[in-house]
């Protein structure tokens, strides 16, 4: 079937939900910009070959696998809820979480009160999850724990417990802190999620459309590499009697530029510095006599790693 796809484009699956803004906005950033609305396909005006179908991000492993998208972004958690994982190949891993540059996880939790300390006494119990399939999965995988009732929540598990409908819940969180300061008590991890971008087998064996999504995960990759820690461009001229000792501290991302300049006894210098290094650099630089240090914040970064990373 083609699923009303045109055969020379390549039909990407973005994530609704709490997904959404963050994809759209690093496709923006990365050079695929898509008008937020209503509509379930949209296209970007820098590549016609793409366009974007707006999907559920739980039912994105399946729409992938069926080929009704070539590929698409979704949580691995749902990969793994969908029993999906060997039936998709993943072409990106992206952190791009609220607060820290770590995956998020899915924990087991529940209530002081209830008497549970450890996810073994969750045998007999009542699970409020979101991710029934993953949660009854992983408490047999990791605590030997089979007999557990699941009420299949859609959102605010945490107040499955406080009303008495269960007796543990499970969670996505970065840090646990909410949870903690709400008063609840973590059990466990049961599974470890970020963002993943997932192919279709048969697409896979397109080389052109193969390049486009290895492009498309190239692009993600470089803003979240500026953004995990800012880097600046930062241009300097320096004093030709001080050259050595500059390139000796300098704590470049990338090997420096050195280049001439019209003015004898000058050297133009530029570098990719991390922005925690620059305000501490920059009196050094200065006082070895270093003028004009310019630093320009760099939106993105591209490096050789992004192409000879592939797993697949």
């Amino acid at each position: 079937m083609s699923f009303g796809k045109n055969e020379n484009v390549l039909y990407v699956g973005i994530p609704s939900g709490s997904l959404n803004e963050q994809v759209v906005r690093l496709l923006e950033k990365s050079g695929r910009p898509v008008k937020a609305g209503r509509l379930y396909e949209l296209s970007t005006p820098y590549d016609k070959d793409v366009v974007f179908r707006v999907l559920d991000r739980k039912e994105m492993p399946a729409k992938v696998a069926k080929g009704i998208v070539d590929c698409g972004i979704t949580g691995k958690d749902y990969i793994y809820e969908a029993g999906m994982e060997n039936d998709v190949t993943v072409i990106g891993d992206f952190i791009f979480a609220k607060h820290t540059n770590r995956p998020s996880r899915l924990v087991l939790a529940t209530r002081p009160e209830t008497g549970i300390e450890k996810p073994e006494q969750c045998a007999g119990k009542t699970i409020a999850t979101e991710l029934p399939n993953l949660t009854r999965r992983r408490m047999k995988e990791l605590f030997g724990v089979e007999d557990i009732n699941i009420l299949h929540s859609e959102g605010k598990t945490e107040a499955k417990v406080f009303m008495g409908e269960s007796d543990v819940f499970t969670d996505i969180t970065e840090t646990g802190r909410t949870l903690k300061a709400n008063g609840n008590i973590v059990l466990a991890e049961l599974f470890e999620s970020n963002p993943q971008l997932i192919a279709n087998a048969e697409t896979m064996k397109n080389s052109v459309k193969l390049e486009k999504m290895e492009d498309i995960r190239v692009g993600i990759d470089s803003v979240l590499l500026a953004e995990k820690e800012p880097v600046y461009m930062v241009f300097m001229d320096v004093p030709e009697r001080a050259l050595k000792d500059v390139l000796d501290i300098i704590p470049a991302v990338i090997a420096p530029t050195v280049s001439p300049v019209e003015q004898k006894g000058w050297i133009s210098v530029s570098a990719v510095i991390k922005e925690s290094e620059m305000n501490i650099l920059a009196p050094k630089l200065l006082r070895m006599g270093v003028d004009g240090i310019v630093p320009i914040p760099a939106p993105k970064i591209f490096s050789q790693e992004m192409i000879t990373k592939k797993t697949y």
